[in-house]
């Protein structure tokens, strides 16, 4: 991300080719913000939020997740998620897990909780994620992996990158090619390694790498990220590109404009010839979230912290027709 100052308010001209945080994730996020989106689901695939005592709701592409929700998928099955520090996940038929949020000494990183089934992480290079069973965990350096939990066993395979695996009674490091498995009760076997087909095998239920539009967002403010203030974004895609882009808010004071003048939620907006313009404002402070996608381009999350003016400007008309302006400072 390049942030420029200049004259006149502020650009932030980001190029996306995964996932994107506009402010620090640590420093944007509270306990009521999303940490993730389902951005791909095939079958059946239910949420239980951390708030619904017990109900299972059937999901759907674009939901929001939350720390404490909980995630299943039916026999035949998948989903993909996407988070907000850049961590996607593919999750294969019969899987469930909870997503958890841990913090250490001000930094946070976000845990899988697995019952069962079997999850697909791309994590990129830095970043703090770990998958928990009940036999081991996998705490992983930016990598691509597997973890199935089967009953009392777990299994980890690593397509790219390496991951530790540990649990009470030991520790190993998987590397890119090898697999591991542990056991109730025990530590981690020696890792293996994994032959070419068997790799194949492991990860062929996933969508795979497909193609996917390079996009351009553009966010203007003269004043900042304040309250009531609109932002306007700027996406851009290759020359020519024509396509309905799907855009949704975190909250129901988040709202979205074509022409800055119309407020609504979560809204369809046209692009045409590559480019698209809009406008986004936060009616309450603090975080706002937004999903951008469409079936040509990978989901983008961008998270906004949105602060009050330190300032605001009252306009009076006396009863004698004169004006006045009261300015108001914190």
């Amino acid at each position: 991300m390049r942030i420029i100052e200049r004259a006149g308010g502020l650009t932030v001209f980001v190029m996306f080719a995964a996932l994107l945080c506009v402010s620090p994730y640590t420093a944007v996020l509270d306990a009521a913000s999303p940490l993730a989106v389902i951005s791909e689901t095939a079958g059946r695939v239910s949420v239980m939020s951390a708030s619904s005592a017990g109900k299972w709701v059937k999901a759907k592409t674009g939901d929001f997740l939350f720390e404490g929700d909980r995630v299943k998928t039916a026999k035949k099955s998948r989903a993909v998620i996407n988070f907000i520090s850049g961590i996607e996940i593919e999750v294969n038929e019969e899987t469930e897990f909870v997503i958890k949020l841990s913090e250490k000494q001000g930094d946070r990183r976000e845990e899988m909780d697995m019952i069962l089934g079997e999850i697909l992480s791309k994590v990129r290079p830095g970043a703090d994620y770990r998958v928990r069973t009940p036999q081991a965990v996998a705490a992983v350096r930016g990598t691509k992996f597997g973890v199935r939990a089967l009953g009392n066993m777990t299994e980890v395979y690593v397509l790219d990158g390496m991951v530790d695996v540990f649990n009470d009674y030991g520790k190993i490091l998987c590397k890119q090619g090898e697999k591991t498995s542990v056991r109730a009760g025990a530590s981690p076997t020696s890792p293996e390694k994994l032959e070419e087909e068997y790799l194949d095998k492991e990860s062929s239920w996933a969508a795979g790498e497909k193609e996917e539009l390079n996009i351009e967002l553009e966010i203007k403010s003269d004043r900042g990220f304040l309250t009531g203030l609109p932002l306007e974004l700027n996406l851009k895609a290759p020359a020519q590109y024509d396509g309905k882009i799907d855009v949704k808010t975190s909250s129901e004071d988040f709202e979205l404009s074509s022409d800055g003048k119309k407020w609504r939620g979560s809204s369809r907006f046209k692009m045409s010839g590559g480019a698209l313009t809009f406008y986004c404002r936060k009616r309450l402070p603090g975080p706002g979230v937004l999903t951008i996608d469409n079936d040509d381009m990978k989901t983008i999350i961008t998270a906004v912290n949105f602060d009050e003016p330190k300032e605001k400007m009252l306009k009076l008309r006396l009863d004698d027709g004169r004006e006045m302006d009261i300015q108001f400072k914190k």
